[in-house]
Protein backbone atom coordinates (compact mmCIF):
# COMPACT_ATOMS: atom_id res chain seq x y z
CA UNK A 1 0.00 0.00 0.00
CA UNK A 2 1.17 3.02 -1.21
CA UNK A 3 1.72 6.58 1.80
CA UNK A 4 -1.01 8.03 -0.07
CA UNK A 5 -3.64 4.87 0.92
CA UNK A 6 -2.18 4.61 3.94
CA UNK A 7 -2.57 7.95 5.33
CA UNK A 8 -6.09 7.46 4.12
CA UNK A 9 -6.75 4.86 5.83
CA UNK A 10 -5.18 5.73 9.24
CA UNK A 11 -7.60 9.22 8.88
CA UNK A 12 -10.75 6.75 8.06
CA UNK A 13 -9.83 4.76 11.22
CA UNK A 14 -9.64 7.75 13.17
CA UNK A 15 -12.95 9.73 12.02
CA UNK A 16 -14.46 5.95 12.41
CA UNK A 17 -13.63 6.35 16.20
CA UNK A 18 -14.89 9.47 16.97
CA UNK A 19 -17.67 8.89 15.06
CA UNK A 20 -18.41 5.66 17.14
CA UNK A 21 -17.89 8.34 20.38
CA UNK A 22 -20.64 11.31 18.86
CA UNK A 23 -17.59 13.13 18.18
CA UNK A 24 -16.20 14.58 14.90
CA UNK A 25 -12.11 15.03 14.18
CA UNK A 26 -11.01 17.64 11.46
CA UNK A 27 -8.03 16.60 10.13
CA UNK A 28 -4.88 18.14 11.39
CA UNK A 29 -4.10 20.26 8.00
CA UNK A 30 -7.67 21.70 8.43
CA UNK A 31 -6.78 22.64 12.21
CA UNK A 32 -3.81 24.31 10.99
CA UNK A 33 -5.25 26.44 8.48
CA UNK A 34 -7.97 27.67 11.36
CA UNK A 35 -4.82 28.85 13.52
CA UNK A 36 -3.02 30.69 10.12
CA UNK A 37 -6.20 32.15 8.45
CA UNK A 38 -6.37 35.93 9.01
CA UNK A 39 -9.12 36.80 11.47
CA UNK A 40 -11.37 38.43 8.66
CA UNK A 41 -11.38 35.21 6.37
CA UNK A 42 -13.73 32.69 7.77
CA UNK A 43 -12.82 29.64 9.14
CA UNK A 44 -12.77 25.97 7.57
CA UNK A 45 -14.84 25.31 10.14
CA UNK A 46 -17.66 26.83 9.72
CA UNK A 47 -21.04 24.77 8.61
CA UNK A 48 -21.49 23.02 5.12
CA UNK A 49 -24.58 24.73 3.57
CA UNK A 50 -26.54 21.30 2.78
CA UNK A 51 -29.41 20.41 0.64
CA UNK A 52 -31.45 17.29 0.04
CA UNK A 53 -32.52 16.25 -3.00
CA UNK A 54 -34.66 13.22 -2.21
CA UNK A 55 -36.49 12.25 0.98
CA UNK A 56 -37.93 9.08 -0.26
CA UNK A 57 -36.89 5.48 2.07
CA UNK A 58 -33.13 6.25 1.44
CA UNK A 59 -33.13 9.92 1.13
CA UNK A 60 -34.84 10.44 4.63
CA UNK A 61 -32.23 8.22 6.59
CA UNK A 62 -29.55 10.60 4.86
CA UNK A 63 -31.57 13.56 6.11
CA UNK A 64 -31.60 11.85 9.64
CA UNK A 65 -27.86 11.03 9.52
CA UNK A 66 -26.58 14.21 7.98
CA UNK A 67 -28.72 16.90 9.56
CA UNK A 68 -27.11 16.05 13.16
CA UNK A 69 -23.44 16.50 12.30
CA UNK A 70 -22.39 19.22 13.55
CA UNK A 71 -20.73 21.02 10.66
CA UNK A 72 -23.63 20.89 8.46
CA UNK A 73 -26.45 23.39 8.41
CA UNK A 74 -29.41 21.98 6.65
CA UNK A 75 -30.66 24.61 4.77
CA UNK A 76 -33.09 23.28 1.73
CA UNK A 77 -34.67 19.60 1.40
CA UNK A 78 -36.46 18.95 -1.86
CA UNK A 79 -39.20 16.02 -3.07
CA UNK A 80 -41.79 15.49 -5.84
CA UNK A 81 -43.96 14.02 -2.79
CA UNK A 82 -45.54 16.27 -0.18
CA UNK A 83 -45.39 13.04 2.24
CA UNK A 84 -41.85 12.62 2.11
CA UNK A 85 -40.63 16.11 1.63
CA UNK A 86 -42.47 16.61 5.13
CA UNK A 87 -40.91 13.37 6.31
CA UNK A 88 -37.72 14.70 5.40
CA UNK A 89 -38.53 18.19 6.87
CA UNK A 90 -39.29 16.71 10.55
CA UNK A 91 -35.83 14.99 10.45
CA UNK A 92 -34.10 17.64 8.82
CA UNK A 93 -35.22 20.35 11.88
CA UNK A 94 -35.17 18.18 15.01
CA UNK A 95 -31.71 19.69 15.78
CA UNK A 96 -31.56 23.13 13.66
CA UNK A 97 -34.06 25.66 12.29
CA UNK A 98 -34.11 27.62 8.85
CA UNK A 99 -34.42 24.45 6.50
CA UNK A 100 -36.94 25.53 3.87
CA UNK A 101 -39.10 22.66 1.87
CA UNK A 102 -39.11 22.65 -2.18
CA UNK A 103 -40.91 20.83 -4.68
CA UNK A 104 -38.33 21.65 -7.50
CA UNK A 105 -34.82 21.08 -7.53
CA UNK A 106 -33.71 24.25 -9.82
CA UNK A 107 -34.96 25.92 -6.72
CA UNK A 108 -32.30 24.72 -4.36
CA UNK A 109 -29.92 24.78 -7.35
CA UNK A 110 -30.47 28.06 -7.15
CA UNK A 111 -29.47 29.18 -3.79
CA UNK A 112 -26.14 30.92 -2.98
CA UNK A 113 -26.51 29.76 0.33
CA UNK A 114 -26.32 25.49 -0.92
CA UNK A 115 -22.48 24.72 -0.69
CA UNK A 116 -23.46 20.89 -1.14
CA UNK A 117 -25.87 18.97 -2.32
CA UNK A 118 -26.88 15.11 -1.50
CA UNK A 119 -28.93 13.36 -4.16
CA UNK A 120 -30.72 10.39 -3.31
CA UNK A 121 -33.66 9.93 -6.04
CA UNK A 122 -34.24 7.27 -8.41
CA UNK A 123 -31.02 6.54 -10.40
CA UNK A 124 -33.23 7.85 -13.66
CA UNK A 125 -32.37 11.63 -12.07
CA UNK A 126 -28.67 11.11 -11.17
CA UNK A 127 -26.97 12.10 -14.36
CA UNK A 128 -29.33 15.57 -14.63
CA UNK A 129 -28.87 16.61 -10.73
CA UNK A 130 -25.52 15.67 -10.25
CA UNK A 131 -24.02 17.81 -13.34
CA UNK A 132 -26.55 20.77 -13.02
CA UNK A 133 -25.14 20.77 -9.43
CA UNK A 134 -21.78 20.50 -10.54
CA UNK A 135 -22.21 23.44 -12.87
CA UNK A 136 -24.55 25.43 -9.78
CA UNK A 137 -21.06 25.52 -7.95
CA UNK A 138 -22.43 22.69 -5.73
CA UNK A 139 -20.28 20.03 -4.40
CA UNK A 140 -22.02 16.37 -4.64
CA UNK A 141 -23.02 13.29 -2.88
CA UNK A 142 -24.34 11.05 -5.18
CA UNK A 143 -26.30 7.94 -4.09
CA UNK A 144 -25.54 4.64 -5.49
CA UNK A 145 -25.23 3.58 -8.60
CA UNK A 146 -23.81 6.44 -9.95
CA UNK A 147 -26.23 6.44 -13.30
CA UNK A 148 -28.89 4.88 -15.43
CA UNK A 149 -26.28 4.46 -18.30
CA UNK A 150 -22.24 4.35 -19.05
CA UNK A 151 -22.49 7.78 -20.50
CA UNK A 152 -24.47 9.68 -17.84
CA UNK A 153 -21.40 8.19 -15.55
CA UNK A 154 -18.72 9.76 -17.33
CA UNK A 155 -20.62 13.11 -17.63
CA UNK A 156 -20.60 13.60 -14.18
CA UNK A 157 -17.12 12.63 -13.78
CA UNK A 158 -16.37 15.07 -16.64
CA UNK A 159 -18.29 17.78 -14.47
CA UNK A 160 -16.62 17.11 -11.24
CA UNK A 161 -13.35 17.82 -13.06
CA UNK A 162 -14.43 20.81 -15.10
CA UNK A 163 -16.28 22.78 -12.59
CA UNK A 164 -13.33 21.65 -9.38
CA UNK A 165 -16.73 19.77 -7.51
CA UNK A 166 -15.84 17.59 -4.81
CA UNK A 167 -17.80 14.51 -5.73
CA UNK A 168 -18.61 11.84 -3.41
CA UNK A 169 -20.58 8.36 -5.00
CA UNK A 170 -22.82 6.33 -2.01
CA UNK A 171 -20.59 3.21 -2.73
CA UNK A 172 -19.99 3.21 1.26
CA UNK A 173 -18.01 -0.18 1.79
CA UNK A 174 -14.96 2.13 0.80
CA UNK A 175 -15.63 3.82 4.26
CA UNK A 176 -16.08 0.32 5.78
CA UNK A 177 -13.13 -1.06 8.73
CA UNK A 178 -13.65 -4.08 7.88
CA UNK A 179 -13.68 -3.90 4.02
CA UNK A 180 -10.53 -1.54 4.49
CA UNK A 181 -8.84 -4.72 5.94
CA UNK A 182 -9.92 -7.65 3.52
CA UNK A 183 -8.76 -5.47 0.77
CA UNK A 184 -5.20 -5.09 2.49
CA UNK A 185 -5.65 -9.03 2.48
CA UNK A 186 -6.29 -9.19 -1.48
CA UNK A 187 -3.13 -6.34 -2.12
CA UNK A 188 -0.74 -8.10 0.10
CA UNK A 189 -0.43 -11.43 -1.75
CA UNK A 190 -1.10 -13.84 0.80
CA UNK A 191 -3.76 -14.84 -1.93
CA UNK A 192 -1.55 -15.60 -4.38
CA UNK A 193 -2.46 -15.13 -8.21
CA UNK A 194 -6.09 -14.19 -9.01
CA UNK A 195 -8.02 -15.33 -11.09
CA UNK A 196 -11.14 -15.87 -10.38
CA UNK A 197 -14.00 -13.84 -8.64
CA UNK A 198 -17.79 -13.68 -8.16
CA UNK A 199 -20.46 -11.50 -6.88
CA UNK A 200 -24.10 -12.22 -6.04
CA UNK A 201 -25.32 -8.96 -7.16
CA UNK A 202 -28.73 -10.44 -8.75
CA UNK A 203 -30.94 -9.95 -11.78
CA UNK A 204 -31.04 -7.45 -14.34
CA UNK A 205 -34.07 -4.83 -14.81
CA UNK A 206 -37.03 -5.53 -17.08
CA UNK A 207 -39.84 -3.40 -19.05
CA UNK A 208 -42.57 -2.19 -16.84
CA UNK A 209 -46.50 -2.55 -18.12
CA UNK A 210 -48.21 -1.59 -15.07
CA UNK A 211 -51.74 -0.06 -15.77
CA UNK A 212 -52.45 3.50 -14.70
CA UNK A 213 -53.83 4.16 -10.81
CA UNK A 214 -55.26 7.07 -9.17
CA UNK A 215 -52.70 9.51 -8.55
CA UNK A 216 -52.36 10.62 -4.91
CA UNK A 217 -52.22 14.45 -3.66
CA UNK A 218 -49.48 15.96 -3.21
CA UNK A 219 -46.71 14.20 -5.74
CA UNK A 220 -45.79 15.71 -9.13
CA UNK A 221 -45.52 12.69 -11.08
CA UNK A 222 -44.27 14.51 -14.43
CA UNK A 223 -41.30 15.97 -12.18
CA UNK A 224 -40.68 12.85 -11.13
CA UNK A 225 -40.24 10.95 -14.57
CA UNK A 226 -38.22 14.02 -15.42
CA UNK A 227 -36.00 12.55 -18.17
CA UNK A 228 -37.29 9.53 -18.35
CA UNK A 229 -40.25 8.48 -20.52
CA UNK A 230 -43.61 9.47 -20.33
CA UNK A 231 -45.52 6.40 -18.24
CA UNK A 232 -48.76 5.92 -16.22
CA UNK A 233 -48.68 6.66 -12.68
CA UNK A 234 -48.90 3.48 -10.20
CA UNK A 235 -47.67 3.03 -6.80
CA UNK A 236 -45.49 -0.32 -7.39
CA UNK A 237 -43.77 1.52 -10.19
CA UNK A 238 -42.36 4.24 -8.26
CA UNK A 239 -42.29 3.10 -4.93
CA UNK A 240 -42.99 -0.42 -4.36
CA UNK A 241 -44.76 -2.73 -1.98
CA UNK A 242 -43.89 -4.70 1.26
CA UNK A 243 -41.15 -6.47 0.33
CA UNK A 244 -40.66 -5.04 -3.18
CA UNK A 245 -38.02 -3.14 -4.84
CA UNK A 246 -39.98 -0.74 -6.06
CA UNK A 247 -38.57 1.30 -9.14
CA UNK A 248 -35.49 -0.62 -9.23
CA UNK A 249 -36.42 -3.41 -10.91
CA UNK A 250 -38.11 -1.09 -13.89
CA UNK A 251 -35.30 -0.64 -16.87
CA UNK A 252 -36.58 2.66 -17.27
CA UNK A 253 -34.99 4.15 -13.51
CA UNK A 254 -32.37 1.40 -12.87
CA UNK A 255 -30.56 -1.46 -14.08
CA UNK A 256 -32.02 -4.10 -11.67
CA UNK A 257 -29.99 -5.32 -8.30
CA UNK A 258 -26.90 -5.93 -10.85
CA UNK A 259 -26.69 -1.98 -11.04
CA UNK A 260 -27.49 -1.42 -7.61
CA UNK A 261 -25.88 -4.13 -5.80
CA UNK A 262 -23.41 -4.44 -8.67
CA UNK A 263 -22.50 -0.82 -8.07
CA UNK A 264 -21.14 -2.17 -4.33
CA UNK A 265 -19.40 -5.53 -5.31
CA UNK A 266 -17.90 -4.91 -8.81
CA UNK A 267 -16.54 -1.42 -7.00
CA UNK A 268 -15.03 -4.01 -4.26
CA UNK A 269 -13.25 -6.01 -6.64
CA UNK A 270 -12.01 -3.23 -8.54
CA UNK A 271 -11.38 -1.72 -5.68
CA UNK A 272 -9.10 -4.79 -3.98
CA UNK A 273 -7.61 -5.99 -7.64
CA UNK A 274 -5.94 -2.51 -8.45
CA UNK A 275 -8.87 -2.16 -11.61
CA UNK A 276 -10.18 1.60 -10.78
CA UNK A 277 -9.06 2.57 -13.95
CA UNK A 278 -10.14 -0.13 -16.23
CA UNK A 279 -12.97 -2.53 -16.74
CA UNK A 280 -13.72 -6.06 -18.64
CA UNK A 281 -12.56 -6.28 -22.14
CA UNK A 282 -15.85 -9.35 -22.74
CA UNK A 283 -18.75 -9.51 -21.32
CA UNK A 284 -21.10 -13.27 -21.85
CA UNK A 285 -24.13 -13.27 -20.37
CA UNK A 286 -25.76 -16.46 -18.83
CA UNK A 287 -27.38 -19.08 -21.51
CA UNK A 288 -28.53 -21.71 -19.69
CA UNK A 289 -26.52 -24.26 -21.26
CA UNK A 290 -22.31 -23.53 -21.24
CA UNK A 291 -22.51 -20.36 -19.49
CA UNK A 292 -23.97 -20.92 -16.39
CA UNK A 293 -23.43 -17.02 -14.75
CA UNK A 294 -23.16 -13.68 -16.53
CA UNK A 295 -19.44 -13.85 -17.00
CA UNK A 296 -17.06 -10.43 -17.29
CA UNK A 297 -13.47 -11.16 -18.45
CA UNK A 298 -10.89 -8.42 -18.01
CA UNK A 299 -7.41 -8.25 -20.32
CA UNK A 300 -5.24 -9.65 -17.15
CA UNK A 301 -6.98 -12.93 -17.38
CA UNK A 302 -9.25 -12.07 -14.68
CA UNK A 303 -12.85 -13.25 -14.90
CA UNK A 304 -15.72 -12.57 -12.79
CA UNK A 305 -18.93 -14.23 -12.70
CA UNK A 306 -22.42 -13.05 -10.87
CA UNK A 307 -23.32 -15.84 -9.24
CA UNK A 308 -22.48 -17.70 -5.88
CA UNK A 309 -18.65 -19.33 -5.40
CA UNK A 310 -17.82 -22.57 -3.90
CA UNK A 311 -17.73 -20.53 -0.69
CA UNK A 312 -21.11 -18.46 -0.33
CA UNK A 313 -19.52 -15.24 -0.16
CA UNK A 314 -20.96 -12.36 -1.52
CA UNK A 315 -18.22 -11.34 -2.58
CA UNK A 316 -15.39 -14.20 -3.37
CA UNK A 317 -12.16 -13.71 -4.31
CA UNK A 318 -10.32 -16.70 -5.48
CA UNK A 319 -6.72 -17.09 -5.55
CA UNK A 320 -3.99 -19.29 -6.22
CA UNK A 321 -2.93 -19.83 -2.50
CA UNK A 322 -6.13 -18.59 -0.53
CA UNK A 323 -9.61 -17.56 -0.60
CA UNK A 324 -11.14 -14.66 0.36
CA UNK A 325 -14.63 -14.30 1.29
CA UNK A 326 -16.42 -11.02 1.99
CA UNK A 327 -19.92 -11.05 3.40
CA UNK A 328 -20.19 -14.56 4.37
CA UNK A 329 -21.73 -16.75 7.40
CA UNK A 330 -22.60 -13.19 8.97
CA UNK A 331 -19.15 -12.67 9.03
CA UNK A 332 -17.38 -9.16 7.92
CA UNK A 333 -15.02 -11.55 5.57
CA UNK A 334 -13.09 -14.91 5.83
CA UNK A 335 -10.16 -16.17 4.62
CA UNK A 336 -9.53 -20.01 4.06
CA UNK A 337 -7.55 -20.85 4.95
CA UNK A 338 -8.27 -19.13 8.08
CA UNK A 339 -5.20 -17.95 9.44
CA UNK A 340 -4.54 -15.31 6.60
CA UNK A 341 -7.57 -13.24 8.27
CA UNK A 342 -6.85 -13.77 11.80
CA UNK A 343 -2.77 -12.34 11.00
CA UNK A 344 -5.08 -9.54 9.16
CA UNK A 345 -7.04 -8.57 12.22
CA UNK A 346 -4.39 -8.01 14.22
CA UNK A 347 -2.95 -6.18 11.93
CA UNK A 348 -5.46 -4.10 11.85
CA UNK A 349 -5.67 -3.81 15.51
CA UNK A 350 -8.14 -6.53 16.92
CA UNK A 351 -9.88 -5.12 19.56
CA UNK A 352 -10.97 -2.63 17.36
CA UNK A 353 -14.65 -2.97 17.20
CA UNK A 354 -15.72 -3.21 13.84
CA UNK A 355 -17.70 0.39 12.85
CA UNK A 356 -19.75 0.32 10.03
CA UNK A 357 -22.00 3.74 10.15
CA UNK A 358 -23.23 5.95 6.93
CA UNK A 359 -21.56 8.90 9.07
CA UNK A 360 -18.38 7.77 8.05
CA UNK A 361 -18.40 7.89 4.06
CA UNK A 362 -20.59 11.18 4.84
CA UNK A 363 -17.77 12.63 7.20
CA UNK A 364 -14.71 11.54 4.59
CA UNK A 365 -16.91 13.43 1.87
CA UNK A 366 -17.05 16.64 4.31
CA UNK A 367 -13.35 16.58 4.77
CA UNK A 368 -12.60 16.75 1.00
CA UNK A 369 -14.90 19.29 0.58
CA UNK A 370 -12.73 21.95 3.04
CA UNK A 371 -9.44 20.49 1.99
CA UNK A 372 -10.69 20.25 -1.70
CA UNK A 373 -9.13 16.58 -1.81
CA UNK A 374 -10.62 13.50 -3.70
CA UNK A 375 -13.11 11.30 -1.48
CA UNK A 376 -12.14 7.63 -0.88
CA UNK A 377 -15.15 6.73 -2.96
CA UNK A 378 -14.15 9.23 -5.94
CA UNK A 379 -16.74 9.38 -8.84
CA UNK A 380 -14.12 7.78 -11.19
CA UNK A 381 -13.64 4.60 -9.29
CA UNK A 382 -17.20 4.96 -9.29
CA UNK A 383 -17.80 5.49 -13.19
CA UNK A 384 -15.37 1.91 -13.71
CA UNK A 385 -17.26 0.01 -10.89
CA UNK A 386 -21.09 0.52 -12.43
CA UNK A 387 -20.00 0.46 -15.86
CA UNK A 388 -19.61 -3.67 -15.50
CA UNK A 389 -22.84 -3.78 -13.93
CA UNK A 390 -24.65 -1.60 -16.97
CA UNK A 391 -22.84 -4.23 -19.48
CA UNK A 392 -24.51 -6.46 -17.74
CA UNK A 393 -27.76 -5.30 -18.36
CA UNK A 394 -27.12 -4.52 -22.02
CA UNK A 395 -25.45 -8.32 -23.17
CA UNK A 396 -28.36 -9.94 -20.88
CA UNK A 397 -31.33 -7.57 -22.46
CA UNK A 398 -29.55 -8.36 -26.14
CA UNK A 399 -29.15 -12.34 -25.26
CA UNK A 400 -25.30 -12.12 -26.92
CA UNK A 401 -21.34 -11.59 -25.73
CA UNK A 402 -20.46 -7.87 -26.55
CA UNK A 403 -16.87 -6.69 -26.22
CA UNK A 404 -15.77 -3.22 -24.29
CA UNK A 405 -12.64 -1.31 -24.87
CA UNK A 406 -12.38 -0.27 -21.39
CA UNK A 407 -9.21 2.70 -22.57
CA UNK A 408 -11.56 4.56 -25.71
CA UNK A 409 -15.23 3.22 -23.27
CA UNK A 410 -16.59 1.88 -26.29
CA UNK A 411 -18.95 -1.43 -27.30
CA UNK A 412 -16.53 -3.00 -30.08
CA UNK A 413 -18.08 -3.75 -33.17
CA UNK A 414 -22.03 -3.91 -32.54
CA UNK A 415 -23.95 -0.76 -33.36
CA UNK A 416 -26.92 -1.75 -31.61
CA UNK A 417 -25.74 -2.80 -28.42
CA UNK A 418 -23.71 0.41 -28.56
CA UNK A 419 -26.89 2.57 -28.40
CA UNK A 420 -27.51 1.31 -25.02
CA UNK A 421 -24.76 3.43 -23.42
CA UNK A 422 -26.69 6.07 -23.63
CA UNK A 423 -30.87 6.38 -23.49
CA UNK A 424 -32.72 9.50 -24.79
CA UNK A 425 -33.96 12.02 -22.24
CA UNK A 426 -37.82 13.45 -22.35
CA UNK A 427 -37.93 17.03 -22.87
CA UNK A 428 -36.82 19.50 -21.66
CA UNK A 429 -34.29 17.35 -19.24
CA UNK A 430 -30.70 17.08 -20.35
CA UNK A 431 -27.33 16.34 -19.28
Amino acid sequence: MDERKRTSRRSFLARSAAAAAGAYVLPAGVLAQRRSRPDDTPPPSERIGMAFIGCGRRGYVWVNYVSRMPQVQPVAVCDVSRRALDMGMRYATRRQKGCKPYGDFREVLARKDVDAVLIATPDHWHAVMAVQAAKAGKDVFVESPLSLTIREARQIAQAARRYGRVVQVGTDRRSNASYMTAVDIARSGDLGEVRTAYVQAGDVSRQCHLARAKLPSGFDWDLWLGPAPDAPYHPYRCSGSSGSYGWRVWRDYCGGRLASYGAHYFDAVHWALGLDRTGPVEVVPANGKDVKTLTFRYADGLTVHNGKGPKGAVIELVGSAATLGIGVEGKSFQTWPESIGVAAEKAANAKRRSYYASTAHIADWLDAIRTRGRCLSDVESAVRSVTVSHLGCIATWLGRPIRWDPAKEEIVGDPAAARWLDRPKRAPWRV
